[in-house]
């Protein structure tokens, strides 16, 4: 089992043991777990681009412009996360996941603030300057799950204008039906 695996699967584990309730003595109430959901036919996702490179390219303007809010536009909203990319995340012909809403909405808060983090370092290191790009890398590979693939942990070889490279480590890539999004922008390489 690979290290993204191990770490997929224990966060699973954590994410669904802090959903359980527990029966306490003299408590009538059972434990209910959500339906699973079922995969839309077609999902559409708010402001998606149609390639990774078109992706990438409003990733560079965004820089570019110091906006902020724009490189935030570029990654996954909270329901297209907790509706979408939970529950499909996982082995081509399994079912999907059922979330209680504290966890999703617990993943959904560590995803999100991260990815604030990630987008403020990105205007304080990269902003104001035009890169060129000049090399793509998905450190941790390519992944096939149940509702969408990924590209997972972005790795971005950028030129500045003086000729200098550097090196801008991303969350991953989902495609989910033709359409690109970050699932975060905090890539951990």
């Amino acid at each position: 089992m690979t290290k993204a695996r191990i770490a997929a699967a224990a966060l699973a584990l954590l994410v669904l043991a802090s959903g359980r309730v527990r029966a306490e003595a003299g408590d009538a109430q059972a434990a209910i777990s959500p339906a699973a959901p079922e995969r839309p036919a077609h999902f559409t996702l708010a402001d998606a681009s149609p390639s990774i490179d078109a992706l990438l390219g409003r990733l560079l303007d965004a820089l570019a412009s110091n906006d902020v809010d724009a490189l935030q536009r570029l990654r996954m909203t909270e329901a297209e996360y907790r509706t979408f990319v939970l529950p499909g995340s996982v082995e081509p012909g399994q079912p999907p996941r059922a979330y209680e809403e504290g966890p999703s909405k617990w993943a959904w808060h560590n995803v999100d603030t991260n990815s604030h983090y990630a987008a403020a370092a990105m205007i304080k290191g990269y902003g104001g300057q035009r890169y060129t790009l000049k090399e793509v890398k998905y450190l941790k590979g390519h992944g096939t799950y149940a509702w969408y693939d990924a590209y997972r942990t972005v790795s971005l070889t950028l030129v500045d204008e003086k000729g200098q490279s550097g090196e801008l480590v991303l969350g991953s890539i989902a495609d989910i039906d033709g359409q690109f999004k970050f699932i975060s922008l905090l890539g951990n390489p």
